[in-house]
Order: structure tokens, then sequence, then C-alpha cells
């Protein structure tokens, strides 16, 4: 940060414009909000509180926090990595480069189940499995609009799967949530006694593998491969999920997954071929855009 033009401290307010013109010049999106959401964690306050100390100068140990946090936002460092934490469905989690950040498009599977369950008398209680948990955001979210829900989560990583615990328990949900670990359906069929599921929800790798390097470089270069990673077409996972997901669901059960919204027709024919399913739909999400695929299992498997 270059404060050669000014032979005193910075207040708040220049320090935001300041940054802002810096981030625009460096093609930083949501310039603005970045160096808001910086400086506030700088100084242990809200957003909103920066506007009422627009004049003050904050203290020196402070302002250099911030300096390194704006160099590696610059960078393209995602700012929810930062700053350690991000927000999903009102709610505050706890985030590292081991998880993908939540994003408000996949609260759009986490509306699909909750009104599932308050339209289907079956599901008084449900038994819900989220897969590819990560930072296990649609399962907290879950579990906190669906009081007598019991969710268990999955992740073939151990360290994403110790943030969804530390999650869990920062929303005082743990002793709800079972967490297991490995790829997809592996440790799901280990469980005893067995369980089957109202609803499978899972957000899965689905991005062409030689697509990732042209993602934006706050995703290509800092989010985890493995939770981006697709396959040759990006469909990997859905075959898989198409073949088991059926023995795991009850009767009638949802499968629901999150899809690119270029991939929600190929998605939609992969789990139709699995004889179980039936009553498909894609669903939109806030901006619709397709966002989801919804199937149900039949009643009578």
């Amino acid at each position: 940060m270059d404060v050669s033009r000014k032979s005193v401290a910075w207040t708040i307010g220049e320090l935001l414009q300041w940054t802002t013109a810096y981030f625009t010049r460096s093609g930083i999106d949501e310039a603005r909000l970045s160096a808001e959401l910086l400086l506030a964690h700088s100084l242990n306050c809200s957003r909103m509180a920066l506007y009422t100390r627009f004049e003050q100068i904050p203290p020196a140990e402070h302002v250099a926090v911030f300096r390194e946090m704006v160099k590696k936002r610059k960078d393209h460092t995602p700012v929810a990595y930062l700053i350690g934490k991000a927000w999903f469905y009102s709610l505050e989690f706890t985030v590292t480069p081991d998880v993908l950040i939540p994003r408000p498009d996949t609260e759009t599977i986490v509306e699909q189940v909750i009104r599932l369950a308050r339209m289907t008398p079956a599901w008084e209680a449900p038994e819900i499995l989220d897969m590819c948990t990560g930072s296990g955001c649609i399962a907290i979210a879950l579990a906190k609009n669906l009081p007598t829900a019991r969710l268990t989560v999955s992740d073939i990583s151990p360290a994403a799967l110790r943030i969804a615990e530390k999650n869990a328990a920062a929303h005082d949900l743990a002793a709800r949530i079972r967490f297991l670990s490995g790829d997809l359906f592996e440790p799901v069929a280990a469980m005893s006694p067995p369980v089957k599921f109202h609803a499978i929800v899972c957000n899965p790798p689905y991005i062409v593998a030689n697509k990732i390097a042209e993602l934006m470089p706050e995703v290509s270069q800092h989010e985890p491969k493995v939770a981006l990673n697709g396959g040759a077409d990006g469909l990997a996972f859905y075959r898989r999920l198409a073949t088991h997901a059926p023995e795991y669901l009850l009767p009638d059960g949802a499968l629901i997954v999150e899809t690119a919204f270029d991939q929600s027709s190929d998605v939609q024919d992969i789990l139709l071929a699995q004889k179980d399913f039936h009553d498909s739909r894609i669903v939109r999400d806030a901006a619709a855009h397709p966002r989801c695929v919804l199937v149900r299992k039949s009643a009578a498997g």
C-alpha cells in the first residue's frame, strides 16, 4: 500500500477508498466489498461499524495486518480464505483452502430439501445424507432448519471433514450429524446398523478436468482440486451417484444434485437411465439458471 503521498496516518475512510481503487485497477471482482471485509476483519469489527468510524485512524499494527491481506487479495486469494469465514443460508462458516467456499447457488439444494420435508408426511424425522460435504454448509443449514432431521455427511478429504465437524460444533448441531470419512458411498456401506435415507444430496466435483485452469484464478489457483475435478467430461461423479444411490434411498426418497448450468440435461439423462429413478425435474437457482437435478426413487423400490 503506497502511503508516500501522505505524511500522516490514514483514516478508515481513506484506507477503504484507496484499496477499492487499487483492487479495481488490479481486476479484482467486488473491489469495494473485498476492501470492506478485509478491513473489518483486520479491525475486528463489522462492515457496518466501518461507516461509523470513517474519520478514525486505526492502530498501526492493524493496518499492517490489513496491508498483508490486501497484497494477497491482489494476487486473487479469495477473501473467504483470508478472513477464514464465509456465509451460507444466513449462517457463518469457517472455511480454509481445504474446502470449497460456499456459494449462494448451492442454497437451492437446501431449499428443495426443506420444501420436500415440509410437504411429505413420511418425512417427519428425515434421514438425510450429504455427500462431498466440504465445509458442511448444506448439512448444517438443513439441520438448523429441520430440527427433527438426522444428518449423515461424508467426504473423501479428512481435512475437509474436520472443518465440517468444527462448523457443526459452532452451531451446536454436532449431536445430530454423523461424520464419515471416505469416497462417496464407501463409508455409508460400512455403517452398522445400515441406514437408508429420505434424501441424498450432493454438490459433487463437476468441472471438466482440462477446463479447471480456465476458471477465474480465485478458483483455479486456490480452491481444492479434489472438489472441482469432475473427470474428462465433468460427469464422472453423477454416473457413480446414479449407480449406487438407489440402494441407500428409502422408497420415494429423493436424490438432489447440484450441476453446472450447462450440465443439467445430461445429468438428468444419466440419473433417469437408472431404472429405479423417476419423477425428475431440473431446478433453477435465484438467478434462473439450471442449478440442480432432483429425482425420486420408485415407491415400490
